[in-house]
């Protein structure tokens, strides 16, 4: 028996055979072509109104002066949009500095704008930002806000390291992605770098600019750049309309949670998913059910706020969806949550020896301590039976004779 890492998860590339832990996974993954990635004109624009802002219409004024693009340059600019090119226009590091013939002294552009990975520490830069987007964007008191907090969520991934495959050495781990303009911190990604994927875990930033947008924008750019190939973006819950905005990265990838094949995300699976609360495509084509007729705004994705109005934490998902109305927690069978197999059909299906548990470096066997299923103690999501019995019906009998909990 094998556990499942957080590592294993990510690194990997879209295959039928990729198998995920929990249920959220199992039904949302989502992931992002990078090197087949097209921006859609509202990301272009977002990119063009943002570098002239940094780069200021004196400069441009004068850089076309002093240091003109050729006319085969030009053409190409106008008839396509290089998004690697474009998205690091305006950093500080590529900004041509020629020398005023005036002033004998190199032009510079409005504003400085740097872009730097950094290792996942704690700052006390990055957690003013952080404070800041939790009160004004996720309306947070600042009781529930704190060093400590922010450590714990956005500080603890993965080590830092370097990988070689193939002969070529990629980064690996846990970092920050910092954006400063004039010297002033105002977004920060939360990146997991995996052996072929940028993983987006969080994301905070200041709330002009579209930065969330640029950001996403930047990530695609470092999976291209850095050979990572893909990007993934978290979670993809249709419902949810703050999680809308992914669906306009393209071309992208929903894992189906039945056959664990990857299906492109495009208007006909939209369709499915704001047609039903529960969609496999592998079971709608066995059984021929056709997609609905839908309006434009469904197969666009949403025409709502900006990536960083709407938020990039998995977490904050949570704020979304129905809360229990009391402290009590309440049992996941009680839930309707799709694809969730019954008490009973866990008691058939999944045999509780097949439930095991690594604790002191040693493998238990829930069957050993819990002797049979008991259907009362299943529905008690406080007690090691129930907790149990919730992972089987999350994961189903197949999978999971191949993972083993580690406590």
């Amino acid at each position: 028996m094998e556990k499942v890492s957080r590592l294993e998860l990510l690194s990997t590339k879209p295959d039928p055979t990729l198998k995920f832990l929990d249920l959220e996974q199992l039904i949302t993954n989502r992931m992002l072509d990078a090197t087949a990635f097209k921006p859609r004109k509202d990301q272009r624009r977002a990119v063009n109104r943002f570098n002239e802002y940094v780069m200021g219409q004196d400069y441009i004024g004068l850089a076309a002066g002093l240091c003109p693009r050729t006319r085969e340059e030009k053409k190409r600019r106008r008839n396509k949009f290089e998004t690697c090119e474009a998205i690091h226009e305006a950093e500080y590091k590529n900004i041509k500095r020629p020398v005023h013939p005036k002033t004998q002294r190199p032009i510079e552009p409005a504003h400085k704008f740097e872009i730097t990975l950094e290792p996942d520490h704690f700052t006390k830069e990055k957690y003013a930002l952080f404070a800041n987007y939790q009160k004004h964007v996720h309306k947070e008191p600042p009781s529930k806000i704190s060093p400590s907090g922010f450590k714990s969520f956005l500080c603890s991934g993965l080590g830092q390291m370097m990988y070689d495959r193939d002969g070529k050495e990629r980064t690996i781990g846990s970092y920050h992605q910092c954006y400063r303009l004039d010297g002033e911190l105002v977004a920060m990604g939360v990146l997991d770098l995996m052996p072929n994927c940028v993983s987006s875990v969080y994301h905070d930033s200041v709330e002009n600019w579209e930065f969330g947008k640029l950001s996403a924008l930047q990530e695609i750019t470092l999976a291209v750049e850095g050979g990572y190939n893909y990007y993934y973006m978290g979670f993809y819950i249709h419902s949810c309309i703050k999680m809308r905005y992914k669906a306009n990265f393209r071309p992208a990838y929903l894992l189906d949670p039945e056959s664990y094949a990857w299906d492109p995300l495009d208007a006909d699976y939209l369709a499915r998913l704001s047609a039903r609360k529960y969609v496999s495509l592998s079971r709608e084509r066995r059984l021929g059910i056709p997609a609905p007729t839908v309006g434009p705004d469904v197969q666009d994705g949403s025409k709502g706020k900006s990536h960083s109005e709407q938020g990039r934490a998995q977490s904050a998902t949570a704020d979304d969806e129905d809360s229990p109305a009391t402290s009590t927690p309440s049992s996941l069978f009680d839930r309707n949550m799709p694809g969730i197999i019954a008490p009973k059909q866990v008691t058939a299906e999944v045999p509780i020896a097949d439930v095991h548990y690594r604790y002191g470096g040693s493998t238990i066997s829930a069957g050993d301590v819990l002797g049979e299923w008991n259907l009362e103690k299943m529905k008690d999501p406080t007690s090691f039976h129930g907790f149990a019995a919730e992972f089987a019906a999350c994961v189903g009998s197949a999978l999971i004779k191949e993972i083993v909990i580690d406590l």
